[in-house]
């Protein structure tokens, strides 16, 4: 039998168009992703940039400023973050998506008062994307030193625990929540969880940025 040169042609046809459109879209993500970029030395604290590039650097020298500013993120509460060693929330009014049920996805211990109470006070200027970078610095620089002595406590009795993968879960939480990705309702107060007010946050700040 000959072969088929109708299905090579279409073939041929359909994977020339799907590269043009991969292009399309690669070129079309890339002038997003510029234009969401945020630059530390950008950010803006006390009306002024803070010039630093590293992260390490800037937390040093100007995380003094965003905590007078914005607060620990931490929170002003001290708060055990780990009230069992064991466990996690499965709260079907705190997890989204759950519909009312019991035992679906849960959050673990550590997520429930993660160090990001300083996304909740950002202002829009025309800075709000160098400033959200530097907040996000922040969260994650208190996370670890919040977490750091509970981990140092509790792997006695679980000695596969490794401090870099328990960070990498809570800087990975830290990244759902900025990306409206995350699950955990969290406390509500005056009829608002904290993921819906930390969201609708976001969405005034993104938008900021989309006008600028």
């Amino acid at each position: 039998m000959a072969p088929s040169t109708t299905y090579s042609s279409a073939k041929d046809f359909l994977d020339k168009i799907g590269q043009q459109v991969h292009d399309l879209v690669k070129t079309e993500a890339n002038q997003y992703k510029v234009a969401l970029t945020g630059q530390l030395s950008l950010a803006s604290i006390w009306k002024e940039s803070a010039a630093f590039t590293d992260p390490c650097d800037f937390i040093k020298n100007e995380g003094y400023k965003i905590l007078a500013a914005h607060g620990d993120p931490c929170g002003n509460t001290n708060v055990d973050r780990f009230p069992d060693k064991e466990g996690a929330e499965c709260d079907k009014s705190k997890i989204k998506d759950n519909k009312g049920k019991t035992g679906g996805a849960c959050a673990p211990y550590r997520r429930l008062s993660l160090c990001n109470k300083n996304m909740e006070k950002m202002g829009r200027t025309s800075t709000t994307k160098h400033d959200l970078l530097a907040d996000v610095c922040m969260a994650a620089n208190y996370e670890a030193q919040s977490l750091i002595p509970y981990h140092d406590k509790y792997k006695q009795s679980n000695e596969d625990s490794k401090i870099c993968t328990v960070l990498a879960r809570s800087f990975a939480d830290i990244g759902d929540i900025v990306r409206g990705r995350d699950l955990y309702d969290g406390k509500k107060k005056r009829g608002q969880t904290e993921r819906d007010k930390l969201e609708e946050n976001f969405k005034k700040y993104f938008q900021q940025i989309h006008d600028e």
